[in-house]
């Protein structure tokens, strides 16, 4: 982690808590394994619509557009589980491959339970499988992938869970005391 990410001490307030990946490891892997696909994909794509306009084969666009529909979930995987640090007033968020954003506490509207996430299942990663979606304002549009693949509609939100971050449960007592109540 960098020692001084995002705003400057007086609009972040006092460091809480660190939740990281892990496995950074894994984490580092997975990022590139997931640019490499992302720069694959799109050049399959343009490759493909090259190759469409020069012989002329009208099957290439539908090939091409079905590529285009992986871009979905891969851009799902840069911005599920961001390593999250608490502070004071709000959270440092940074996704896999995207730079950093902060989250006031006011940015950060509610709390749904991960679609993705098999609850109360125990796994040899995690004793008890557990997470939350977290659907907050001032996210970047990558953000809304996670709303649209999670059943949010176009919602911005990010995910936390037992499998991807370390101290899940004070992460998540932190997020829920600042979450406005429905």
């Amino acid at each position: 982690m960098n020692a001084e990410p995002g705003p400057s001490q007086d609009v972040r307030g006092t460091l809480l808590s660190d939740h990281p990946h892990p496995r950074p490891w894994q984490r580092q892997l997975t990022a590139l394994l997931v640019l490499l696909a992302l720069v694959g994909d799109i050049f399959g794509v343009i490759g493909l619509l090259a190759l469409a306009a020069i012989y002329a084969l009208p099957l290439l666009p539908l090939a091409a557009f079905f590529l285009a529909a992986l871009l979905l979930p891969l851009l799902l995987l840069t911005v599920l589980h961001p390593r999250v640090t608490v502070y004071e007033r709000g959270l440092w968020i940074k996704p896999l491959l995207w730079p950093g954003r902060w989250l006031p506490w006011d940015a950060v509207r509610r709390l749904e339970d991960h679609t993705l996430v098999r609850r109360g299942q125990t796994s040899r990663r995690a004793p008890v499988q557990d997470g939350r979606l977290i659907v907050a304002d001032g996210l970047p549009a990558v953000f809304a992938t996670v709303g649209i693949l999670a059943g949010l509609g176009r919602a911005r939100a990010f995910g936390i869970s037992t499998y991807s971050h370390t101290g899940y449960e004070a992460l998540l007592k932190t997020i829920q005391r600042h979450t406005p109540r429905r």
